[in-house]
């Protein structure tokens, strides 16, 4: 598949985006430049999302549940498991 065209349509609404963010730090923007910030935007995630499936070779989006979370890095290492084959500590909290 050709991935132009729709390498084409982001880089249109890239600067689409980048004209109305311009605009919003120069002027403001009115009501239906804001709406339509925000529908170039949820285009951009749509039209990157393709791009992804396109060369990963699936046409199909992936469900919710079917996308692992992430690691959490903040949360620290997982705690070392009980070493209950040893007997060491059946009667005490993990450590």
């Amino acid at each position: 598949m050709d991935d132009q065209p729709l390498l084409d349509r982001i880089e249109g609404l890239v600067d689409e985006e980048h004209h109305l963010w311009r605009a919003s730090e120069a002027d403001g923007l009115t009501d239906s430049e804001h709406r339509r910030l925000h529908a170039v935007q949820r285009e951009l995630d749509d039209c990157w999302s393709a791009l992804r499936r396109r060369r990963a070779g699936s046409d199909s989006a992936l469900s919710d549940s079917e996308v692992p979370d992430p690691p959490n890095d903040l949360e620290g290492p997982e705690p070392e498991p009980r070493h209950l084959e040893h007997g060491v500590h059946d009667n005490e909290p993990a450590p």
